[in-house]
């Protein structure tokens, strides 16, 4: 949910005039965050500080965006919107009266409604709830300028500093919900409050720089610090400063971010999608558990001692991560014996009845900045429970407050949808469980021979084949999806995927639901697409059930059938998804892996086919970090 950049240069020399390259630069590095307008507001150069508070705000992609202001200091922001419909005057930064300040926001404002009543002298031209929180610091903000004495002499800059710092705690005291916010003023101070999203500060020789996530500074510095919940942070050219709620200063500790400087460019695909989809041959096996020809780490070690421990694990995540969960969750039943239940974060407290202390979480969550999945993880350790978590982003939240972090080591996901962020995922599940069952050498072997046979099947063959199938789909307005057992997780992420990337209404059951009420869903030529690898007489009989009463059946499996209107090959070779009592525990296992693959491209191919945009879907954002 939102993005926030903010860049303060630390010189006065030519690479101040970098700024607002930077910022440019660094919200399109986030707009994943949100994409439906995105805004700046910036000191110009020129005498330092003296230069008024400027801004700029669009409604159109900040890819398209050429301006790029000479700039001492500036605070950007990508918007997903919450409060408010998409428009320039809902767009942010907003801007104090006579520009005094402007801020940005990511959250929500759960009390907003109260609060704008509370202010009845306020005068709102926006439809947001971060509006609120200007007028109110505002409001503080005078109200510590009304109590100093007419010929008081002129505060300093530290003095001025605590007079902003105390508005803004005070303000923020009043928000109810997760609520993190940034305000430039226009003598270029940055000042910025952490509650519940994401808030991190980077540093080089010539800027500091204040954000969301650390992977938009990037290019420009790996040296960071995560601000922790309920901190105040002031930037300025001449230093950082921080201080935590009770008031104390609190002194960054700068540390590698251990993102690489990538370029976000779509190397010759049409969109991200389509690039992090092909490439997942590189990035299946970019799991910290698969490090081939090396002993465990202490923190896998210490994973698995952990798992070993523990009588039951429950397995979370929201979305997509959730069915993702369920996959990691089946490997470690079906493979080490393990007492794993999935969850749903926003349903945590459910399950504690189903667990005691020494118990264990596996956190599932691509950004770890998942609202829900954080709450649940809040939960577990108040119940006594150690946290696993598997991520994306190595100086997340959720990697801090867990005490064994894995990270996937895939490289930035641009695409709102989770593709190969989901395959990495699934396969730290895998490469768990194999390592709890001792089956750690001949895992890592699979999951070699799986990207081997993924690097032939990622062509565009498949993609031409699976196009012939999108043709079909795309004047559909449902289709249904059947799976069992490992495939039960695979239809449910299929789903997912179609619906987010196509607006397609395509809902996930498994097989065995068929005659219990989802046959009623079934007329002539209602398009069910059938999960059934190769010799599973089961999945084909359920084929010729919804066939018989006039479906059009799309099969994804390992070879075609006369019960098939059209064939999706899966992308493994046979011999490793091969049913049978000889099969290899890891073959089984690799096929949750992988089966996911063909809906990723169907996806695809059937939003291109729509005209719609696959990466970045209506409504939705890739980092949910609201409840």
């Amino acid at each position: 949910m939102c993005g926030i950049i903010g860049c303060v240069s630390r010189t006065l020399g030519k690479n101040s005039e970098q700024v607002g390259a930077k910022v440019i630069a660094g919200l399109k590095r986030i707009q994943y965050r949100g994409y439906d307008s995105f805004g700046f507001a910036y000191v110009g150069c020129g005498n330092y500080g003296e230069t008024p508070l400027q801004s700029y705000k669009s409604t159109e992609s900040i890819d398209s965006c050429d301006a790029t202001p000479d700039a001492h200091v500036m605070l950007g922001h990508t918007r997903w919107a919450t409060h408010g419909r998409v428009n320039l005057t809902n767009c942010h930064p907003h801007l104090a009266t006579r520009n005094k300040f402007a801020l940005v926001h990511n959250g929500i404002v759960e009390n907003f409604q109260v609060l704008k009543s509370l202010l009845e002298d306020a005068t709102f031209i926006s439809e947001t709830d971060t509006e609120v929180i200007v007028r109110m610091l505002e409001h503080s903000l005078t109200a510590s300028e009304s109590g100093s004495q007419p010929n008081e002499p002129k505060a300093s800059a530290r003095e001025l500093t605590t007079t902003r710092i105390k508005a803004v705690k005070k303000t923020v005291a009043q928000l109810d919900g997760r609520n993190t916010i940034a305000v430039i003023f226009e003598d270029g101070e940055l000042i910025a409050y952490r509650q519940g999203s994401p808030l991190v500060i980077g540093i080089n020789k010539a800027e500091y720089f204040l954000a969301s996530d650390a992977l938009c500074f990037a290019p420009w510095t790996n040296q960071c610090f995560m601000v922790e919940d309920g901190c105040c942070v002031s930037i300025a050219r001449e230093a950082v400063y921080i201080e935590n709620k009770l008031g104390n200063e609190v002194i960054p500790k700068w540390q590698s971010s251990r993102l690489e400087a990538e370029e976000l460019d779509m190397n010759g695909y049409s969109h991200y999608m389509l690039k992090e989809v092909m490439q997942q041959w590189r990035t299946i096996g970019c799991q910290t558990l698969n490090e081939p020809g090396k002993d465990l780490s202490s923190e896998a070690s210490g994973a698995i001692a952990a798992v070993r421990a523990a009588e039951t694990i429950l397995v979370t995540g929201a979305g997509g991560a959730y069915y993702t969960a369920m996959q990691i969750a089946w490997a470690l039943k079906e493979v080490a014996g393990v007492r794993a239940i999935a969850v749903q974060a926003y349903e945590i407290e459910s399950a504690k009845c189903l667990v005691k202390q020494g118990d264990l979480l596996i956190g599932v969550s691509q950004s770890g900045e998942t609202a829900d999945t954080l709450h649940a993880v809040r939960m577990a350790k108040a119940w006594g429970l150690k946290i696993v978590s598997t991520i994306n982003m190595p100086m997340s939240t959720l990697a801090q407050e867990s005490d064994f972090a894995f990270s996937n080591r895939l490289g930035a996901e641009v695409c709102v949808l989770s593709t190969k962020s989901a395959t990495a995922q699934i396969v730290f599940g895998y490469l768990l469980a194999h390592e709890l069952a001792g089956q750690g050498l001949a895992a890592k072997k699979g999951l070699d021979a799986v990207a081997s046979a993924l690097a032939e099947y990622l062509t565009d063959s498949a993609r031409i084949s699976i196009r012939e199938v999108a043709v079909q789909l795309a004047q559909k307005q449902h289709a249904f999806l059947l799976g069992r057992e490992e495939n039960l997780g695979t239809a449910l992420i299929g789903a997912l995927n179609i619906k987010e990337a196509t607006y397609l209404h395509a809902e996930a059951f498994a097989a065995g639901e068929l005659k219990h009420g989802v046959l009623a869903l079934v007329e002539e030529q209602t398009p069910v697409i059938i999960f059934a690898p190769e010799n599973d007489d089961y999945m084909l009989n359920v084929a010729a059930e919804v066939k018989a009463r006039g479906a059009y059946v799309i099969g994804i499996s390992n070879k075609d059938n006369v019960l098939f209107d059209k064939f999706i090959r899966l992308p493994a070779s046979p011999a490793l998804l091969r049913r049978g009592q000889h099969e290899s525990s890891y073959s089984k296992a690799l096929s949750t892996v992988v089966n996911i693959i063909p809906c990723q491209l169907l996806a695809y191919e059937l939003a291109v086919l729509k005209g719609i945009n696959p990466d970045r879907p209506r409504n939705l954002a890739k980092s949910v970090t609201v409840r």
